[in-house]
């Protein structure tokens, strides 16, 4: 699989949001008791994402895709996506945790995740979409419950 053209095409049809504040600091529980821990989303709001961005909820994140620019590389995204290492698992259903190895970065699984979504060539699964709330939902996301209903080939649009 070309991760640099597939870097490319994310780069020219996606970008990141964030669905809070820039920085959100929580306490959790640890093995040796409380955990005090600062997350930083260092990308802008979901809400300042520019007009006609098709938005992508991936729990931790909001992933824009410009969908006029995502659709012209519909065909060759598809023909990379023929070249992942192991189809079957794509077409299972990966997690992004799986992706984002294959990948080398979990945000450009969500990326690709969101990218997918919009081109239709799959859904994006997330504890939301499955009734999960709150901090319930971002812990089964922690443990890789964002995945993709399996990567179809679909006739082109």
């Amino acid at each position: 699989m070309d991760l640099d053209r597939l870097y490319a095409i994310l780069d020219a049809t996606t970008s990141q949001f964030r669905k809070g504040p820039e920085v959100e600091q929580r306490t959790l529980a640890g093995h040796n008791g409380p955990v005090d821990v600062v997350e930083v989303y260092a990308m802008p709001h979901t809400d300042d994402a520019p007009a006609g961005v098709e938005k992508v909820d991936c729990e931790f994140l909001v992933i824009g895709v410009d969908k006029e620019k995502a659709e012209s590389y519909r065909n060759e995204l598809r023909a990379l996506l023929r070249t992942y290492p192991e189809p079957t698992r794509l077409a299972g259903g990966p997690s992004y945790i799986e992706v984002g190895g294959v990948l080398g970065d979990q945000a450009a699984a969500f990326r690709l995740f969101a990218l997918g979504q919009v081109l239709g060539f799959w859904r994006v699964m997330t504890p939301r979409g499955l009734g999960f709330v709150g901090e319930e939902a971002r812990e089964l996301a922690g443990n890789g419950m964002i995945m993709i209903t399996g990567f179809k080939e679909v006739p082109q649009t």
